[in-house]
């Protein structure tokens, strides 16, 4: 689990511990939220700064020495940064390109061999937002990568379909921040109310145990993208 130290990534971890896995919390910055969630729930937390080549390396030799099986892997790593797209600097392009979609691909293609060898099948979900398929101001880089990776989703689902199936979750307004806009936004929801980080862990244990979906995406926003 990529990014399960905090917010979506930490409920996520919970569900899943919840359902009987033994999880795996990365982090990168948030190293005492990780290794206690981990140490709570009989997991392991690793460390690795993702927007690398050899920080997705390393990361993935640190799981693949770890013993037991390997069913599921979840790419929830991401970082929302605004900035005006003249204002942009290919920095930032590459950094968001790096976390939000190269990541996945360079971790799921290290851990397919070992995704193939789970005896009950294998599962890839990655953690979308509605920036995949909305243009949001400010957020043209990201809007990019989890575009590009709700299309690894499919393609690889297609791909690597009879020992691995791939999903994807696209959380809505999930985790209350105090900008004055979420507040707003909430008040659009169709359902009337705004979800919780655990709405979207229920989600991802759904994946994992109904076996006869791939390449689908699940979208926990109360129905906010229909406007």
């Amino acid at each position: 689990m990529t990014g399960g130290a905090r917010r979506v990534g930490r409920a996520i971890v919970e569900a899943l511990a919840a359902a009987g896995a033994r999880p795996i919390v990365h982090h990168h910055e948030s190293a005492d939220e990780a290794r206690e969630l981990a140490a709570r729930l009989g997991g392991v937390a690793l460390g690795a700064d993702l927007a690398s080549a050899e920080g997705a390396r390393a990361l993935a030799e640190a799981v693949l020495a770890l013993e037991g099986e390997l069913a599921v892997v979840v790419n929830s790593a991401s970082r929302l940064e605004r900035r005006r797209f003249e204002e942009s600097d290919d920095a930032l392009w590459q950094r968001s390109l790096e976390l939000t979609l190269l990541a996945p691909v360079r971790l799921t293609r290290a851990l397919a061999p070992r995704l193939r060898a789970a005896p009950g099948g294998a599962l890839v979900v990655n953690i979308l937002d509605l920036a995949a398929e909305q243009p949001w101001p400010g957020h043209a880089h990201h809007a990019a990568a989890k575009a590009g990776l709700a299309m690894l989703t499919r393609s690889l689902a297609l791909e690597l379909a009879h020992a691995i199936r791939v999903c994807a979750v696209t959380p809505g307004l999930v985790a209350p921040t105090d900008d004055p806009a979420w507040a707003r936004l909430a008040l659009r929801v169709p359902l009337g109310r705004a979800g919780s980080p655990a709405d979207v862990g229920a989600a991802v244990r759904y994946l994992c145990e109904a076996d006869y979906l791939t390449g689908c995406v699940i979208t926990v926003d109360g129905g906010l993208g229909l406007r």
